[in-house]
């Protein structure tokens, strides 16, 4: 296994881009998991539900904020770009 410190400045900002992308992902989903829990739930089984969907992207937020703080922001880097054809 290799460490952070065999990693380089910009394999590190690519692999931060990436995590927050990912981050980005999974919040939508749950978000639109809500919206989908308030249209089609019953009233005991929507809070719980809209209870944890709520501590996931709680969790997600806390997550991305954290590791915001790491970006550069003079890299660039369009994720849609680097794996497209």
């Amino acid at each position: 296994m290799l460490t952070k410190d065999q990693m380089s400045d910009s394999d590190f900002q690519k692999l931060l881009q990436v995590a927050l992308t990912d981050l980005t992902i999974r919040r939508t989903l749950a978000e639109n998991t809500v919206a989908e829990v308030n249209e089609e739930m019953r009233s005991l089984e929507k809070d719980d539900r809209l209870d944890k969907l709520d501590m996931q992207i709680q969790a997600i937020a806390h997550d991305y904020d954290h590791y915001k703080q790491f970006v550069d922001p003079s890299f660039k880097l369009d994720i849609d770009q680097e794996y497209s054809e």
